[in-house]
């Protein structure tokens, strides 16, 4: 199973793995195993982390962690730990980071909550919101991270927005509309 298939061949699998999900969910696990396993190849942390930062692999991971099971969510983390704030800030493997936070188990969300949780501000300040929103989702569907989660959230240190990036805020607004910690 190659990831560097023609854009098709992805979306044709991306469409295999919601279908067998309801079908077939054995055979969607294995068809998970296999496309986690080819991006994984022979170093599996820095192959994963690679595949997930290329737009055309990242898609058919990202289609996998929407369906894979808790066990196979759990060995990704393992595979990426202490790779989770380059994995937030980069424009594409963040999105695989917010499956993952999306669709993981509380273990999984507790790790991602532990590497990320000093650091939130760093996706903020690359214009990737959508990890701290993800974080924050998948602390509420866990009751017993949201105090850890608020705690994180409080400490984030929100800074202009460089130029290019998108504004984390509502359209017009350039600070956050409640009192954090600012910097100069």
């Amino acid at each position: 199973l190659a990831l560097r298939a023609p854009p098709a061949a992805s979306l044709c699998l991306q469409v295999a793995l919601q279908v067998l999900k309801r079908s077939h969910p054995e055979s969607c696990a294995r068809l998970c195993e296999a496309i986690v396993g080819a991006a994984g190849g022979p170093a599996p942390s820095s192959s994963l982390l690679l595949a997930l930062q290329a737009p055309e692999p990242s898609r058919l991971l990202e289609a996998a962690m929407t369906v894979a099971e808790p066990s196979l969510l759990r060995r990704l983390f393992r595979q990426l730990q202490g790779s989770l704030r380059a994995l937030a800030q980069h424009r594409v493997g963040n999105h695989g980071l917010q499956r993952l936070l999306e669709h993981g188990p509380e273990d999984v969300v507790q790790g991602v909550l532990s590497e990320l949780g000093p650091a939130l501000s760093e996706p903020l300040a690359r214009g990737h919101p959508g990890v701290l929103t993800a974080l924050m989702g998948a602390c509420r569907r866990f009751p017993a991270l949201q105090q850890e989660a608020l705690r994180s959230l409080l400490q984030v240190e929100f800074t202009p927005v460089s130029r290019g990036h998108a504004s984390p805020f509502p359209s017009g607004v350039t600070h956050p509309p409640f009192p954090f910690k600012a910097t100069p």
